[in-house]
């Protein structure tokens, strides 16, 4: 027998092609009239963004999800909220994530006078946003100085919120004084040598910021405590600083010492007098030692402390998925 011809278009006996041709424009005309019923539409995330006038002072806030407000505090002082995202993303899909970026950070109004710049009044922005948006009571997370303004928040309005995280924080500035001075003693002899030389010499330029080559130094001692997996593609010398904001609140001679107005602070007699629900979480390699974290623990009756293990400061970076899990089995408690 003579084997069958077989075209070029395909693998079809050419005798059979009409019949496949046929079969194969009611398939296309079937697959236009119904779409396919197996692909999901997404969900829409809400998100908005704007000023909230505090007092004359314009404060910047960004809100993604809809749900019970968290409202999220940043570090520094003087950095900007946006070293939240996108770790903290995934919290949007059950809660309205509530950003903002505090007086002289990142998007919000500077002022002419440092002065201003103060925990009391960056306390009375947190408060100004919540009843600006309308929040009701709140679930507030605050992290590295984020945390000591939440702690300052909570204690000036405790009716205002349902629950409090502090992550990698302190609650006095003796305990984060030791913790540093721990951290610079621990330093390779000859980059600890180029630090404390930087600092007799003298760290802020005219400009007002932190001079480039003790900022380097300052990086390289710090960064093993900071990440201890390892550093997203942001971080870099270029991230946004409000310099005024930590010159005048924190660093003024170095950056292993409170020297600017946050100098001596101490929440633990007021934080003994609080019963807001809170969590204190920090992370194993964190700037802040374990010593602290108790410190805080102690002081607020009926906390709850988590140490995220294989991680340094920035907890969410490092352990997105531990933070996540103990974040929300927190909140949820509350519920």
């Amino acid at each position: 027998m003579r084997a069958q011809e077989f075209t070029a278009h395909g693998l079809f006996p050419r005798k059979l092609r009409p019949l496949i041709y046929v079969l194969l424009a009611l398939i296309g005309t079937s697959l236009d009239s119904k779409p396919l019923q197996a692909q999901e539409a997404g969900t829409l995330i809400e998100h908005r963004d704007g000023y909230v006038d505090s007092g004359g002072m314009l404060i910047y806030f960004e809100t993604i999800g809809k749900g019970p407000p968290l409202m999220v505090l940043h570090g520094g002082p003087g950095s900007t909220h946006d070293y939240f995202l996108p770790f903290l993303l995934p919290l949007a899909r059950r809660h309205q994530l509530v950003f903002i970026d505090e007086r002289g950070s990142g998007r919000s109004q500077q002022l002419s006078d440092p002065k201003g710049y103060t925990l009391d009044a960056m306390a009375q922005d947190v408060e100004a946003v919540r009843l600006a948006l309308n929040l009701g009571k709140i679930d507030l997370l605050g992290h590295s100085f984020g945390g000591i303004l939440a702690q300052a928040y909570a204690i000036a309005h405790p009716a205002a919120l349902r629950t409090l995280i502090l992550a990698g924080t302190g609650s006095s500035a003796a305990r984060i004084d030791t913790d540093f001075a721990q951290i610079k003693d621990s330093l390779d002899k000859n980059l600890r040598r180029e630090i404390d030389a930087a600092e007799l010499k003298g760290i802020i330029e005219k400009s007002g910021a932190q001079s480039q080559d003790y900022r380097r130094l300052a990086d390289e001692a710090e960064l093993p405590f900071n990440y201890h997996v390892r550093p997203p593609p942001w971080n870099s010398a270029g991230d946004s600083v409000g310099w005024d904001v930590l010159r005048e609140m924190w660093v003024r001679h170095s950056d292993f010492h409170i020297d600017g107005n946050l100098r001596g602070f101490d929440f633990i007699p007021a934080l003994e007098k609080l019963t807001v629900p809170t969590l204190i979480i920090y992370g194993d390699h964190d700037l802040v030692s374990r010593a602290t974290a108790e410190q805080t623990h102690a002081a607020l009756a009926g906390s709850q402390i988590f140490e995220v293990a294989q991680s340094g400061h920035m907890t969410f970076v490092d352990q997105p998925e531990v933070f996540m899990k103990a974040l929300e089995s927190f909140l949820a408690q509350g519920r």
